[in-house]
């Protein structure tokens, strides 16, 4: 990854978050008003149709829903990334890999825009920030390294098999549910392999401990993150490297 522009890549998350919106009368407000819009289902659904019976519910779920937004958006808009840039991807001094760069920081605007939402339903519970807070950007940097990875993998192996952008969308349809992101997962279950197999059920939990719980995750949590994250991204890079001069090719 040596050699990559930082300052083209400031310039094109800036045209990608503007593009985004532009034409729109209420602009970047929409960045913010469909999480919380999920928000207002999930509540609606658990707190009153379905009660779980979890305490400060909305915030508990709005702790969880906004890391799973980043990744979900980054995952489903990766697959046709170097078809719909082909342009950029045939030149010779440009680097693909700055597409998923760009995506994912793109999309971590918008949570980091919806961060002071959250911050406000906590205050509203009497729920106040601890100095775990300071936990979050390494969290960030991990969800980042593995996004980027998986992202890598999409978007390179969807150029070559073209159902494989759907079959991401079907997987995180199915991912959202085997996440706890608006329940507890329960600890002694037969389905906890569930959860302790699925690398995005502890990083929400880590999440939601910073956020809502006000304390640091076990060092087990990061040691599990960190490992997966960066095998992921080690994985990802590698493939894409491989498959670059066929990716070229053929877009």
């Amino acid at each position: 990854m040596s050699g990559i522009n930082w300052s083209l890549i400031r310039h094109l998350v800036i045209r990608d978050f503007r593009i985004r919106y532009s034409g729109s009368s209420l602009g970047v407000v929409w960045s913010l008003l469909i999480p919380m819009a999920q928000l207002g289902v999930l509540v609606f659904t658990f707190g009153s149709v379905i009660p779980v019976n979890i305490v400060d519910y909305p915030a508990f779920v709005y702790s969880a829903l906004l890391p799973w937004t980043w990744f979900s958006s980054c995952l489903g808009s990766t697959g046709p990334l170097f078809f719909s840039h082909r342009d950029l991807v045939r030149r010779p001094n440009f680097q693909p890999i700055i597409l998923t760069v760009v995506n994912t920081l793109s999309n971590l605007v918008t949570f980091l825009l919806s961060l002071p939402l959250l911050f406000l339903l906590l205050a509203w519970y009497q729920r106040s920030v601890t100095m775990s807070l300071l936990a979050l950007p390494a969290l960030l940097v991990l969800q980042g390294l593995m996004t980027v990875g998986l992202s890598l993998l999409v978007s390179t192996w969807n150029v070559f098999y073209r159902d494989v952008a759907q079959l991401v969308n079907i997987m995180l349809s199915l991912l959202f549910f085997l996440t706890p992101i608006f329940y507890r997962p329960v600890v002694e279950s037969q389905y906890t392999v569930i959860f302790q197999v699925n690398p995005l059920a502890v990083l929400i939990s880590c999440y939601r401990s910073i956020l809502f719980e006000g304390r640091m995750p076990g060092w087990d949590a990061w040691a599990h993150i960190t490992a997966v994250s960066v095998a992921l991204f080690v994985c990802g890079y590698l493939v894409y490297r491989h498959d670059l001069p066929e990716v070229v090719d053929t877009v």
